[in-house]
């Protein structure tokens, strides 16, 4: 009985070693106990990466719903870090973004009734807002 709850925990382990020294995990990854954060440098390269993951995502609402996820994972990865972390101020971010959302909708002002074009311009503006949240946080890691 002892040998096989061994040989599990060296399945385990082996998975996570057979993993390249390059590769960088998700926050999900971390939240799932996968890996350590060592410090805000490593959290904010992996947060970059999904951050530019989201991006990529063509649907409006896979976006968002993608970015709300991403969001929520941030902030249950910082809970597990001892450290004090100030990587992303979303209350700025949405501050940020809700006037160019509503400059969105007011330049389809004339054409209510395609929302194809609303939705396009919203996603646009919203990629955008994370766009240059993107370069800040690659601007902060030239300047460490």
């Amino acid at each position: 009985m002892e040998g096989s709850y061994n040989s599990l925990g060296l399945r385990a382990n082996r998975t996570l070693r057979e993993k390249q020294a390059n590769e960088l995990l998700t926050l999900k990854d971390f939240i799932e106990r996968k890996f350590v954060i060592h410090n805000e440098e490593e959290l904010k390269r992996i947060f970059v990466k999904d951050l530019k993951v989201v991006l990529q995502k063509e649907d409006i609402f896979d976006l968002i719903q993608s970015f709300f996820d991403l969001e929520t994972d941030l902030s249950n990865a910082v809970e597990r870090i001892d450290t004090e972390i100030n990587l992303v101020n979303f209350d700025e971010f949405y501050k940020n973004l809700s006037p160019v959302l509503m400059r969105a909708l007011l330049e389809n002002e004339s054409a209510p009734e395609n929302a194809g074009a609303i939705l396009k311009s919203i996603k646009e503006a919203l990629r955008i807002a994370l766009e240059e949240e993107l370069v800040q946080l690659e601007d902060i890691g030239t300047n460490v």
